[in-house]
């Protein structure tokens, strides 16, 4: 076989290859960097898409947990851009990700911009909140989209720390997210420009 085609078929195979690592979202499209979407868990029975609440002796909604709804009336949560400080075009998985707030969307306690943070409390829990009120006891390091199922776009957000060579997967508790040696909070992401949320958006995504 000729050098060219051998180039040539490389490079069809590292182009098939790589875009099977793409991070896809609910419609079968990649995740762009610096794009806006909803996080939902992807067992809607576990809540809404990802918004901010009150926590502890919060008076802000700094944690980041599920929008308290029903299946059958799933709520979307806030939308949140996903942003890669690699000079990239489309998300694959595996790489440093940061989740910021939208400006028009969040309560005005909210500091802007505003990003996911990891911050130690009391107890030692390690809960997802968002930056910007010069916390003490935060926990440096990224954010990270890795594949979570086979089934359809579910994926698991992890959070490796600078300290250490291994990341912590992120789960759900009562208070919101957590960094977990548990069962990770599986989700799925959908284009804030996309249709109405609903179950059937999620049912798809099931049986794709």
């Amino acid at each position: 076989m000729k050098p060219s085609l051998i180039a040539l078929f490389s490079l069809f195979a590292f182009i098939a290859s790589s875009a099977k690592a793409f991070v896809i979202d609910a419609e079968g499209e990649p995740v762009v960097n610096g794009g806006t979407y909803y996080i939902l868990p992807f067992i809607n029975v576990l809540g809404g898409g990802l918004t901010l609440a009150k926590t502890g002796n919060e008076t802000c909604p700094l944690s980041v947990k599920p929008y308290p709804s029903l299946p059958i009336h799933l709520e979307h949560g806030l939308p949140w851009k996903i942003a890669s400080p690699l000079r990239i075009r489309y998300l694959p998985t595996n790489v440093w990700v940061d989740f910021f707030t939208v400006d028009e969307t969040i309560p005005s306690c909210v500091p802007f911009p505003s990003r996911w943070t990891i911050v130690e409390e009391e107890d030692g829990v390690k809960s997802v909140k968002v930056s910007g009120h010069g916390y003490e006891n935060t926990i440096t390091g990224v954010f990270r989209i890795k594949k979570y199922t086979k089934i359809g776009y579910t994926y698991k957000i992890v959070f490796c720390p600078t300290d250490s060579d291994s990341c912590k997967d992120i789960g759900l508790s009562s208070r919101g997210l957590v960094l977990t040696d548990d069962v990770p909070l599986g989700v799925i992401f959908v284009k804030v420009e996309s249709s109405e949320v609903s179950k059937q958006v999620i049912n798809n995504v099931l049986e794709a």
